[in-house]
Formats: C-alpha cells, sequence, structure tokens
C-alpha cells in the first residue's frame, strides 16, 4: 500500500467534506446567533465605508446596528435572517441597493418587479406612470389617480410604518421610496390598491403579484413610417448578443433618415460591454459620455473624477436620433440616455428615469453568505449633473398627456417634423 497516496486521498476527502458541509450553510442552515449579529454588523461597516451616497441618506448607524442586530439574533430561519438583511439595506432608501437573493415573500425589485410608479406630492400619494400593458393599466388605473390605502390601511399610515426608522432628517425620498415597495408588494402576495380618481371616483383593485414583463427578443423593431425606423431593446442590456442582434436592426432599418431608439423596457440595467458598441454605432470619434467618481477620504468631485469614453464602431448610423425614457429606464439604460445627451448624439424625450443610483459592487455576509449589492461609485453626466438626477431634453408629463396612447413616443415624431 502507498501511504503517500493514501494521504493524498484522505486529504482529498477532507476537503470534499468541508466543501459540502459549505454548501449546506449557503443552502439554508442557519449560521450562530453571534455569526448572524456579526453579518449585521460587517455590513453596516461596508456601508459606512463603502457606501456611495451615505452622506445624502441622513441615517443613524449606531441605531441601526441596535435594531437590527437583535433582530437577527432572534431570527429562527434563513429567510426569516434574508428578511433582517432586506429590512436593513431599505434603510438606504435607495433601489439601487439591492440582495443577490430573495425568499417568496420578499418586496420587489424596483423597478424590474414594479408596475406603477407613484410619488408623495402635497401629501397625496399621486400615481405618475403606469406600466403599459401591465394588469395595473388593464385594470384602469392611470396617471393623475391618487392612492388612497393599500390592503386596507391608510397610504400615510403604510407610509409611516414602512419608512425608513434610523433616519435623522426628514427626507422626502425615504417616502417615495417607501411608497414604490408599498405598491410593488412582494413576490408571493395579492395587493388590494384603493385609488380615487381625478373624477373623485373611489374603488379598491385587486393585482396579483408582478411577474416582469419577458419577450422572446433581445431587440425588436419596425418601420413608423416611410422615413421613420423604431427600435427597443427588450431587457437585454446585459445580454451579449443584443449587440448582433441590435446591429441586425440598424441593418434592416438602413434607409432611415430618422431614428427612435426606445429604452423604456431596460428595468434590470446592465454592462457597458453591451451599452458602449450600441453606442459607437452613432459616432464618428472617440467621445466621452459618463463621469465616473469613487468617494474617499481626501478625494474631491470633479476633480478625483475620470471620464468614461465610447469608441465609434462602423458602419456609422447618421439618422437623426432620439431616444425615448421613463421611469422604467434602470441603471446601464440611464447611463445611455445620459450618454447619447453628452454625446450631442440625440434627443432624450420621456420621464425621468429610475433615478438608480450609481455602479454597485457585489459584497458577501461572511458567515451567511448573503449577497448585496452596494453602490460603490456615483455616476454623472459629462457636465457633472448626477445620473440619478437627469431629466429629459423633452419631458413629458404623463398625468397631462394621459388619453392619448404613447404620449412619450408622440411626442418624440413631433422632433422630426
Amino acid at each position: 500500500m502507498n501511504i503517500r497516496n493514501l494521504s493524498i486521498k484522505h486529504f482529498l476527502f477532507a476537503a470534499l467534506l468541508l466543501t459540502v458541509a459549505n454548501g449546506v450553510r449557503a443552502a439554508g442552515a442557519l449560521a450562530s446567533a453571534d455569526e448572524r449579529a456579526a453579518d449585521i454588523d460587517w455590513l453596516i461597516t461596508q456601508i459606512e465605508a463603502r457606501y456611495a451616497y451615505l452622506p445624502e441618506r441622513h441615517l443613524d448607524l449606531t441605531r441601526m446596528r441596535a435594531l437590527y442586530e437583535p433582530e437577527a439574533r432572534a431570527a429562527r430561519t434563513r429567510n426569516d435572517l434574508i428578511h433582517v438583511v432586506e429590512r436593513v439595506v431599505a434603510e438606504l432608501h435607495d433601489d439601487h441597493v439591492t440582495l443577490g437573493t430573495n425568499t417568496p415573500s420578499s418586496p420587489q425589485l424596483i423597478p424590474t418587479g414594479a408596475e406603477l410608479w407613484a410619488q408623495v406630492r402635497d401629501g397625496r400619494a399621486v400615481i405618475v406612470e403606469v406600466l403599459p400593458g401591465s394588469p395595473a393599466a388593464q385594470a384602469g388605473i392611470v396617471p393623475g389617480d391618487v392612492v388612497m390605502g393599500i390592503d386596507g390601511i391608510a397610504i400615510d399610515e403604510a407610509i409611516e410604518q414602512s419608512k425608513a426608522k434610523t433616519l435623522t432628517a426628514l427626507d422626502a425620498e425615504s417616502l417615495d421610496f417607501s411608497l414604490r415597495r408599498i405598491l410593488a408588494g412582494t413576490h408571493d402576495a395579492a395587493r388590494h390598491i384603493e385609488v380615487k380618481n381625478a373624477r373623485g371616483k373611489v374603488r379598491v383593485i385587486e393585482l396579483p403579484p408582478v411577474v416582469s414583463p419577458s419577450s422572446p427578443e433581445l431587440v425588436t423593431w419596425r418601420w413608423l413610417n416611410a422615413r421613420t425606423g423604431y427600435i427597443r431593446i427588450e431587457n437585454s442590456l446585459g445580454d451579449s448578443d443584443t449587440v448582433p442582434a441590435f446591429d441586425a436592426a440598424l441593418t434592416a432599418l438602413s434607409k432611415a433618415k430618422n431614428l427612435i431608439l426606445d429604452l423604456r423596457n431596460t428595468p434590470s440595467g446592465g454592462n457597458t460591454d453591451v451599452a458602449e458598441p450600441i453606442m459607437g454605432r452613432f459616432i464618428t470619434r472617440a467621445t466621452e459620455y459618463q463621469r465616473v467618481y469613487e468617494p474617499a477620504t481626501g478625494k474631491h468631485f470633479p476633480q478625483d473624477s475620470w471620464l468614461k469614453t465610447v469608441a465609434p464602431r462602423a458602419p456609422v448610423v447618421t439618422a437623426r436620433l432620439v431616444v425615448l425614457v421613463n421611469h422604467w429606464t434602470g441603471s446601464m439604460g440611464e447611463g445611455m440616455a445620459i450618454g447619447f445627451d453628452a454625446m450631442h448624439r440625440a434627443q432624450v424625450v420621456g420621464t425621468p428615469m429610475a433615478r438608480l443610483c450609481g455602479g454597485t459592487e457585489r459584497f458577501e455576509l461572511p458567515s451567511t453568505g448573503i449577497p448585496v449589492h452596494l453602490p460603490t461609485y456615483r455616476l454623472y453626466h459629462v457636465n457633472g449633473t448626477p445620473r440619478e438626477a437627469f431629466v429629459p431634453t423633452i419631458e413629458v408629463d404623463l398625468i397631462r398627456e394621459q388619453g392619448t396612447g404613447d404620449a412619450i413616443l408622440a411626442r418624440a415624431m413631433k422632433t422630426f417634423d
């Protein structure tokens, strides 16, 4: 018997057992109470050190630890712990802070899992946009409707119950964040939304859990008239096959004098490896399109920021271009919109976008392995406007324009007159 080979086999077997054990922990075993509490402390430390938007959030991190470490200790299942982590990150009232896992009763991601966009205006919860084709749209909810209640609870009370608990100052964005989450609901429960329309009629509408619409195509296209082509990216900015699909659409529309690029179905964002080649088809020289800044001690904006550049890609498209955006234009979709504007290559038409803050980095809680995506750097228009504050060059008020079909597309078509 070869003693050396036996030792190696024992070592490999032990390593396999360790791997299996770790896999069991990741799959559902619960860490100890001390480990769970330590993970919450670790996460809040990362927020304090790395979260790029902390100064605007007006939060008491000491109180956050005091609130959520005991909850983590009391968690009885891994799903319970996931919900504790969800409550921690919800304190940041930032839709771009997300978990890389969820339970059936987890809140929907915004904007991907939302069909209603609302804001608190003069003390009222006002619907400002409804996802076309969604159950909410089919039920007759329209921009301008006022939300009165949710699941039998008055909306102002529901917002108060769900808003961040560690705020140190009044924060309007915290109220809007809570309102969006309340209306989106969870993955597993129907919502009963009480709304009042412009005529004063009140009704309660039951909506099923949001299921994000999907398309079998990465890119769709069509002719709008003899001179104008239309291309829509179908929430596929994270798929490398989108680039050749987009090129094929441009080829089919090569004789168009006018082009409309619809980014209103990009709620899940994507990456620059897809976005930049698409943008590159519309320029003739390398052009700056976005400013990046990673806050740190001793750094200052804008001197410590840097610019991202798009390279041209043949064949260059010279048609007049309009880009469509709305509240479901998210992350990389937002980056493309501000990029086309910065490059002076297109007019941007629509509503404010999803306003997802910065670019995210993945963190994994040390003991429990729960993944959290946290914005660690800020993104700006090249002129210094924060990406999340960008407003389309032609802004469309859907409350005023309701009842006119696709008001954003209609307004875009007028730019070609």
